[in-house]
C-alpha cells in the first residue's frame, strides 16, 4: 500500500489519520479474504462494526511514496466486541503497531449486538493462527 501525496502532511511525513484509515482498510480486506462474506455484504445487511477504541505507536516516520504492508489479527473476541492487532512495515522495518476495537451493531437501530455464529466462527478460528495475515 502506497503512502500518497494526499496521505501525507506539509513536511512530507504520513498523517496520522490517513494510517488510521488505511489499518480500517487492510481489515476490510482481512475480512474479504480471511472472514468472508465480503465485508460490502455484511455492511449492506445491516451489520456495522464501528471503532470505540484505537490506539497506535508509531516506530518511524513514513513519507510520500514509501510502501507499506499491514498485517492484521484478531486479538480477541467478546460478546459484542472484536479487538484487532496491525502491524505495518516497510520492507522488513517495522513502522507502527496499532490495537483496535470495533463492536458489532446492528445498522438500522444502531444498536449493539452479539457477533452470529457464522462469522463469529470464522473470526474464532483468527484468534488460533501465530502467522499475521496480510492486509491491502
Amino acid at each position: 500500500m502506497p503512502i500518497l501525496f494526499r496521505d501525507a502532511d506539509p513536511a512530507g511525513a504520513a498523517y496520522y489519520p490517513r494510517l488510521v484509515d488505511m489499518c480500517h482498510g487492510a481489515f476490510e480486506a482481512f475480512f474479504d479474504d480471511r472472514i468472508g462474506p465480503a465485508y460490502a455484504k455484511v455492511i449492506a445487511s445491516r451489520t456495522g462494526f464501528p471503532t470505540v477504541h484505537f490506539e497506535a505507536d508509531f516506530r518511524r516516520t513514513l513519507r510520500h511514496g514509501d510502501v507499506i504492508e499491514i498485517a492484521v489479527r484478531v486479538l480477541r473476541l467478546g460478546e459484542t466486541s472484536i479487538t484487532l492487532g496491525y502491524e505495518a512495515f516497510k520492507g522488513r522495518e517495522r513502522a507502527f503497531t496499532a490495537r483496535n476495537v470495533v463492536v458489532v451493531v446492528d445498522l438500522k437501530s444502531t444498536t449493539k449486538k452479539p457477533l452470529n455464529g457464522r462469522l463469529r466462527a470464522r473470526f474464532e478460528a483468527e484468534l488460533s493462527r501465530d502467522a499475521m495475515p496480510q492486509g491491502r
